[in-house]
């Protein structure tokens, strides 16, 4: 039987002792036919110096749900908790 390819699958993540989040506050797109590239920067207030993050690169697909994702991620959370 072919697995339904809307399902939603639970995926259990670890996350090591060492791991760290870290903080971006610019980030940069770059868009090829076969990729996309998220850079994650934190650029340093009246400097005009950055630094790079973290990178992530994505198919077309794949970016594509993210940003439905993030989209439908965000209105809820500011529908609900924003002043009217």
């Amino acid at each position: 039987m072919a697995e339904n390819k809307n399902e939603q699958q639970q995926v259990q993540v670890k996350v090591s002792n060492e791991h760290k989040p870290v903080f971006s506050n610019s980030a940069q797109i770059n868009v090829a036919d076969d990729e996309v590239t998220i850079q994650f920067l934190y650029v340093r207030r009246n400097t005009g110096q950055g630094s790079l993050m973290s990178e992530i690169v994505l198919s077309p697909q794949h970016a594509m749900k993210f940003q439905k994702a993030l989209d439908e991620t965000l209105k809820k959370h500011f529908t609900k908790h924003l002043p009217e």
